[in-house]
């Protein structure tokens, strides 16, 4: 496996961490994009449950995968995949570094200009910045706050060369659901749920 590929789905997988933990917070009054933006902004530190299934084009059956998935304010985000294997991916300021059984991988994002849109449109989601939200995605949200969809279509160069779209789900001020629609073909499914002592 390529070192751009390792690098595309480790980014992936943080812009999850991003959006997963960055609204899993208290209730909401409303669910505008203005409120959302706010929600997320208030966010200091966050903890939650992962069941990820993913269809690969090119693979018959899909992949599974469990774990936990982590934000702390200002710029850290790590996702712990506990089954059916072991995998760490931790960004960190302006580092990207994948843990396995086989080995630890460390990249300089700087080095790597595809990756700037992604930890750029991380930390305008993180912030509460609507404006730079705007600048990487064109985005709808629909449906009342007991039950509403946000779907995100990338619109900055480098995020639609590989995502076409993201559908997040959610109660309230809780995601439940995640869809990561590629390019290629491949797809993403996210189920959320708190873990234990996080409030729901």
């Amino acid at each position: 496996m390529g070192l751009r590929h390792v690098i595309r789905h480790a980014l992936l997988r943080a812009s999850l961490v991003a959006m997963l933990c960055g609204m899993a917070v208290g209730p909401a009054r409303a669910f505008d994009a203005v409120e959302l933006m706010a929600l997320m902004a208030k966010v200091q530190e966050s903890s939650v449950r992962f069941e990820e299934t993913k269809e690969v084009a090119a693979l018959t059956a899909p992949l599974k995968r469990r774990g936990t998935l982590h934000y702390a304010r200002p710029d850290r985000l790590e996702m712990r995949v506990a089954e059916p294997y072991f995998e760490h991916v931790t960004v960190s300021g302006e580092r990207l570094v994948i843990e396995t059984r086989k080995g630890r991988r460390e990249v300089d994002l700087s080095t790597v200009p595809a990756a700037g849109a992604w930890i750029a449109s991380l930390r305008a989601t993180l912030s509460g910045d609507l404006g730079g939200l705007e600048r990487y995605y064109r985005f709808e949200l629909a449906g009342s706050r007991a039950d509403w969809k946000l779907e995100l279509r990338p619109v900055e160069r480098a995020l639609s060369e590989v995502v076409e779209k993201i559908d997040i789900s959610g109660v309230e001020a809780n995601v439940t659901r995640i869809a990561i629609e590629e390019r290629q073909g491949d797809r993403t499914v996210l189920l959320i749920s708190p873990l234990r002592g996080e409030k729901s």
